[in-house]
């Protein structure tokens, strides 16, 4: 196993974690000495500016798409529905 693999393999590992888990895996880095020591050098970052981090556009996005829950997998019956509604059958 190579560095650039271990490396890689932690990014993952980190990706599929709850927030809940970053908080116990920051804990438990903060606690080993060799560790916390990297963990230290790091920039603190407030909460309110990580929330300000965020574009706008970014957070307007999200907010942007109401629908039902199963609309992605049903998208097409969906736009069916619509186009039936406006045009009528032959749609």
């Amino acid at each position: 196993m190579t560095a650039a693999y271990d490396y890689e393999d932690m990014h993952h590992l980190v990706d599929r974690l709850t927030p809940t888990q970053v908080r116990r895996l920051r804990l438990l880095v903060t606690q080993d000495e060799e560790l916390s020591q990297v963990a230290q050098s790091l920039p603190a970052v407030d909460a309110n500016e990580a929330e300000e981090s965020v574009p706008a556009g970014l957070l307007a996005l999200i907010g942007s798409v109401n629908g039902p829950e199963d609309l992605a997998e049903r998208h097409d019956d969906y736009i069916g529905e619509r186009m039936r509604e406006r045009f009528g059958d032959s749609a």
